[in-house]
């Protein structure tokens, strides 16, 4: 493994620990009842920010949620109020534009959609994306584990495996980045006394 100093290995295996063990809500723990866009923004924060959100970073906000719903990559709340499918899709987006580009992901989420029913989908995804973080997070942990990927020949199954991939790779390289910014701060503040 790469040294990046100042106990960053050790700081990086922590992290891998730590969401190796990170689960998403599925469909039915999802609040069914309507939330409001600051009750959104507060329960996608809290179940995103064990695996994203370094160095003070917003991981949503009630402009992208905004911004989403104008895009037609989510629908428009129903008097304000926001439902299960609505903090589904936005887990979703929020995952999926870590590695993929916002344009996309409504393609990718419509060709998902054609396999089955949202919840199915939905849950579908929350495993995919659970076990692509515990292989990246294996690697990470134990230098001999070895990341392996199966894909199956269904294009919506194997589109959305490439995709978890490319988040959970994505999210180690940003938590590595924060790390290497922390150490470089910390011997910039130790050098100038």
């Amino acid at each position: 493994m790469y040294n990046t100093g100042f106990g960053a290995d050790e700081r990086l295996k922590a992290y891998a620990e730590s969401v190796s063990e990170f689960r998403l809500p599925r469909w039915d723990k999802i609040p069914t009842l309507g939330l409001y866009m600051d009750q959104v923004v507060t329960v996608i924060e809290q179940t995103l920010s064990p695996i994203i959100g370094f160095d003070g970073e917003a991981i949503i906000t009630p402009a992208m949620v905004n911004n989403y719903v104008k895009l037609g990559m989510v629908q428009k709340p129903d008097k304000k109020k926001y439902s299960r499918e609505h903090i589904a899709s936005l887990i979703v987006i929020t995952i999926l534009k870590q590695a993929t580009a916002i344009g996309d992901i409504r393609l990718g989420i419509d060709t998902v959609l054609q396999s089955g029913e949202m919840d199915t989908c939905y849950d579908n995804f929350c495993d995919y994306v659970e076990r692509a973080v515990r292989k990246v997070a294996g690697s990470v942990i134990s230098t001999e584990d070895t990341v392996e990927i199966n894909f199956s020949f269904n294009s919506a199954h194997a589109m959305m495996t490439m995709a978890v991939c490319s988040f959970a790779t994505k999210i180690f390289t940003a938590k590595m980045l924060s790390i290497v910014r922390e150490n470089s701060h910390t011997a910039e503040v130790n050098s100038s006394k």
